[in-house]
């Protein structure tokens, strides 16, 4: 029976207790696998007003550009090894959020009937995870979440720019 004391009797008449285990397995570390790996760009915060056309945009600014990981809920805290995991097992090197103080400068033409701006995107990696944690009163693996989408900038200062439209 499992989570009782056991009491029994020895030839000189002691007490023998015995104690229950308190968990059947040693504890494991969460386990992350990542699968569909394909090439992605985040949004940065450097962007030009918009314009309508025909004209145009010549874009240039001294500025701090910034791109944070974006992804499905509920996997917030685990971030920190999903980019260790992604770091170790893809090619390229990833964070939670690149920054680069520099001057931006960016021109493009803006054709008529349209209104847009450039805005610069920043590489990164989307990738699909799912996460494993392991009961130790069980012995067994289960799954926590599955096929989470999380798209993580790249380390290098790998950049384009890009038309949005109003």
């Amino acid at each position: 029976m499992r989570g009782a004391l056991v009491l029994s009797l020895a030839s000189a008449g002691t007490i023998v207790v015995a104690q229950p285990s308190s968990a059947a397995c040693a504890p494991e570390k969460p386990r992350f696998t990542l699968s569909g790996a394909k090439a992605s760009y985040r949004p940065t915060n450097i962007a030009s007003d918009f314009i309508q056309g025909p004209g145009r945009i010549t874009y240039s600014k001294t500025k701090t550009a910034e791109a944070s990981w974006s992804g499905s809920v509920g996997i917030g805290g685990d971030i920190g090894p999903i980019v260790a995991k992604m770091t170790a097992s893809l090619e390229g090197s990833y964070t939670r959020g690149w920054s680069k103080a520099s001057t931006w400068s960016y021109s493009l033409d803006i054709a008529r009937g349209k209104t847009q701006r450039i805005r610069m995107y920043h590489a990164s990696k989307k990738v699909k995870v799912t996460k494993k944690t392991f009961n130790t009163g069980r012995c067994t693996w289960r799954t926590a979440y599955s096929n989470k989408t999380v798209d993580v900038p790249k380390r290098q200062n790998v950049n384009v720019w890009k038309r949005e439209n109003l």
